[in-house]
């Protein structure tokens, strides 16, 4: 059995300290709680989590890998839905932050993003993962990193709020909080690029443990 992470560095491991950042590029950590919910099982670990990923990025990763067919656990975190995913003409994945100050992301961010496209697109995203999952008897445990996923006050006609109410069951938590906001609330260490770190691994990987056994019984 083999588990297969999916998301952004908070599946990847920015900053905690395998991330390979002192060499010549950044690799995957063993240290994120998917990863150490794998060592528990004995299963062997494949992270395909990338920094800085939008949910269009981490659907397609999804969608790949559910055609492979070898038994696997998926183990996936959505991201921040303000995250703009793109492929260039060589098909390689570009991703357009709010905190990017060049001339693509000034006109994106001023001209052509909504708060309403974001929602509808991101749940989108998640019901067909979900459904593609379920349709292929892959067993997943999905949690989400941006509370406007589920917000009702604004942009948030029939569309939204239909499939807020179906996606939502499928989405869990910690402790009734995303994983950087349940890091705060315990007071667990968190890098200045606000990374939770290592001890806050560790301590949601029991939290998430009997969700991941439940879905593999």
């Amino acid at each position: 059995m083999k588990i297969k992470s999916f998301g952004c560095s908070f599946v990847f491991g920015t900053d905690l300290a395998d991330d390979g950042r002192d060499g010549p590029y950044a690799t995957f950590s063993h240290l994120t709680w998917p990863a150490l919910i794998a060592k528990e099982l004995n299963f062997e670990y494949l992270c395909y989590a990338r920094p800085g990923s939008g949910n269009l990025r981490i659907l397609e990763n999804i969608l790949t890998h559910s055609t492979i067919g070898d038994p696997s656990v998926f183990l996936i975190n959505w991201s921040w839905i303000d995250r703009f995913d793109y492929t260039t003409t060589d098909d390689k994945w570009q991703t357009i932050l709010p905190v990017d100050t060049d001339k693509t992301a000034d006109f994106y961010y001023r001209i052509l993003h909504s708060q309403y496209r974001d929602k509808l697109t991101t749940l989108i995203h998640i019901d067909l993962a979900i459904t593609t999952l379920q349709n292929q008897n892959i067993p997943f445990v999905m949690s989400y990193t941006d509370e406007l996923i589920f917000e009702t006050e604004w942009h948030a006609g029939p569309a939204i709020t239909s499939l807020q109410d179906k996606i939502r069951p499928h989405l869990l938590k910690f402790e009734g909080q995303t994983f950087i906001e349940w890091a705060k609330a315990n007071r667990y260490p968190i890098s200045p690029t606000m990374h939770p770190l290592e001890q806050a691994h560790a301590h949601a990987s029991d939290l998430m443990m009997p969700k991941v056994l439940k879905v593999i019984e």
